[in-house]
């Protein structure tokens, strides 16, 4: 009977231990199908924000159109050449400049492009030196200062009036939130892939065209 019972309590042990296997497979399954929910649900999102980024300026190029149109109009009565759109912007001066490029290093991703997952970027990527210091393009406090999902570390500064400058891709910060920083104000260390975007209340702006190198 003792040979028994003992046995007993051997095959006991053994479903337990089969049936918290089988609990673990499915706890570990349940984990994985709510992190691909989650991942889509983050996708989807951002397809939705950039379809509505992309409608609101279009509506905004078609209200100003008009006003465009009276401008060249009234330009070209006007003696000497006439404007070229096309024409390159001309060079301002890093001391005059209202922004300055945080990194240095080749672009390699360009305001507005869209990318595999449907997504339209909202600031330049540049490619620099693993460990290059990455500055403040403008002086501000920081709103925010430390990793991001899918980000690397992510610092945001407020420059005061709306606008507001996001640096990703930092490989480590040198600044802590609430903190006060001039232009040129070291943030961190770079990547190997720095994005930067520059908004207004919101809006992104090709930071390009204000930026000095």
């Amino acid at each position: 009977e003792a040979s028994e019972a003992s046995a007993g309590v051997a095959r006991a042990r053994k479903v337990l231990r089969d049936e918290r296997r089988r609990l673990a497979l499915l706890e570990d399954e349940a984990r994985r199908r709510a992190e691909r929910l989650g991942t889509d649900a983050l996708d989807e999102g951002d397809r939705a924000l950039a379809l509505a980024e992309d409608a609101r300026d279009r509506q905004a190029l078609i209200a100003e159109l008009p006003v465009r149109q009276r401008i060249e109009r009234e330009l070209a009565v006007l003696d000497g050449p006439l404007p070229r759109p096309d024409a390159p912007p001309a060079p301002r001066s890093a001391e005059h400049s209202p922004y300055h490029l945080p990194v240095s290093g080749p672009l390699v991703g360009g305001f507005g492009e869209l990318s595999d997952a449907g997504v339209r970027a909202r600031g330049p990527t540049f490619a620099a030196r693993p460990g290059a210091p990455v500055l403040a393009p403008a002086a501000g406090r920081v709103a925010f200062a430390g990793p991001f999902r899918g980000f690397g570390r992510v610092a945001i500064v407020d420059h005061g009036r709306g606008w507001t400058s996001t640096v990703t891709g930092l490989a480590a910060l040198r600044i802590s939130r609430g903190q006060a920083v001039p232009r040129g104000a070291l943030l961190g260390l770079a990547s190997s892939r720095v994005t930067v975007e520059l908004r207004r209340r919101g809006r992104p702006f090709d930071l390009l065209a204000l930026a000095s190198r």
